[in-house]
């Protein structure tokens, strides 16, 4: 028996469970997550963590989206962004022919830019427009990188990586795990050829290769995908460009999987090293499109507590956490996320509610899809003992009421 894709993430934990002849203790163990804690989940008193979600698909041989619910797929606005999919999966995979005859690609100072301009509507969330002008730009860039010589060519090769890393973004957002994977084989492909840019851009092809097997639980992957990361920036210095800044991004996302698996003293030595290298990067937001630096160190730092359970260290290291002007709304976003599910667990609603708006105001279309956001909602209209119209107005947006 399928999970009801309109009922909360536990209620469909609790479905599936029973339809595998599993009592609570025996998925608990089976996923090694706290008894009490997936009975308070399957309530609907507790919102489920990434990991908790990730362990309970692993312990019943399902994909996390069955448990999530896929959001949005059948409405209007959904159906016609993943229209856009088609040309975008057309442009990644034929990768390998000649350039297309016709195609004139712009001057290198143009092509910069419109690889700027797409990645920051990636960043920002604004998966429409971003997707509407990716195949031609991929167009142009291919046959630059192909026809073009010397410096431009190479040059060209990282324009083409920068881009290419935007299907990943979409494919994420539209909960289509294969069109990342395929935008970030095209991304290693192309930094490969990109000069003395392509350990950077390839460690950061590894980092992104860590975020997406994270979702799964799939942990010693990610180890070992982080350890080929690091592997790419072997001999490189402070004037390999990027070099830094990829290095201490992977850092990071080494210390949010030590949290996952509850290793604190690893947690703490990946934050110190990240911060190490943030000093001397400063902030970078749009290098490699990490937003990397000290104010991205201190984001991680609340994360961290998240996913170990210790909110209120969590809401506490948030005290003062300014984003500078300018930074990536996805990034902001996600802050916002993260409080919210860290006041959510310590019983605090209101102030949950309170970051969920933020996060919509920072990035409304990634708040909108996120499969955390959702389920922090879900918990919240269960917990609610008088219904306010500021969560049902909040609900309603995200159609989880």
């Amino acid at each position: 028996m399928p999970p009801d894709t309109d009922a909360g993430v536990g209620a469909r934990i609790a479905v599936l469970r029973a339809s595998r002849h599993l009592t609570q203790h025996a998925l608990a163990a089976r996923a090694n997550v706290s008894h009490s804690l997936l009975t308070k989940v399957e309530a609907g008193s507790r919102p489920a963590s990434d990991a908790l979600v990730a362990a309970c698909a692993r312990a019943m041989g399902v994909q996390p989206a069955v448990l999530t619910g896929q959001p949005h797929a059948g409405d209007v606005e959904t159906r016609q962004l993943r229209a856009l999919t088609v040309p975008i999966r057309h442009s990644l995979d034929l990768f390998d022919l000649p350039p297309e005859e016709g195609v004139e690609p712009r001057r290198l100072v143009e092509l910069r830019a419109a690889v700027r301009d797409v990645n920051l509507r990636a960043q920002a969330a604004n998966y429409r427009s971003m997707a509407g002008m990716l195949p031609g730009l991929l167009a142009e860039l291919h046959t630059a990188a192909h026809l073009w010589s010397g410096s431009d060519r190479v040059v060209a090769w990282g324009l083409l990586a920068e881009a290419y890393r935007c299907g990943h973004s979409f494919g994420i957002a539209m909960g289509m795990p294969d069109l990342s994977a395929m935008a970030l084989a095209r991304m290693d492909s192309a930094a490969s050829l990109a000069g003395d840019r392509a350990p950077a851009l390839r460690a950061i092809r590894d980092y992104l290769r860590v975020t997406a097997y994270l979702r799964d639980g799939a942990y010693e992957t990610c180890w070992r995908l982080n350890a080929s990361g690091v592997a790419h920036l072997a001999g490189t210095d402070r004037g390999t460009p990027d070099a830094l800044v990829a290095a201490g991004q992977l850092h990071l996302g080494a210390s949010v999987l030590a949290a996952r698996t509850h290793d604190r003293d690893a947690v703490d030595g990946h934050l110190a090293e990240a911060e190490r290298v943030a000093r001397l990067t400063g902030d970078q937001a749009e290098t490699l499109w990490v937003a990397f630096g000290l104010t991205n160190v201190r984001a991680h730092r609340v994360l961290t507590a998240v996913e170990l359970g210790q909110f209120g260290d969590a809401v506490a290291q948030a005290k003062g956490l300014r984003f500078p002007d300018g930074w990536l709304p996805t990034r902001v976003g996600h802050h916002h996320i993260n409080l919210a599910t860290a006041y959510q667990g310590m019983n605090r609603p209101e102030e949950a509610l309170s970051e969920l708006v933020a996060a919509r105001t920072a990035a409304p279309q990634q708040a909108r899809r996120h499969p955390r956001v959702r389920r922090t909602v879900e918990t919240l209209v269960r917990g609610e003992h008088r219904r306010t119209s500021a969560l049902a107005s909040y609900a309603a947006w995200v159609a989880t009421a």
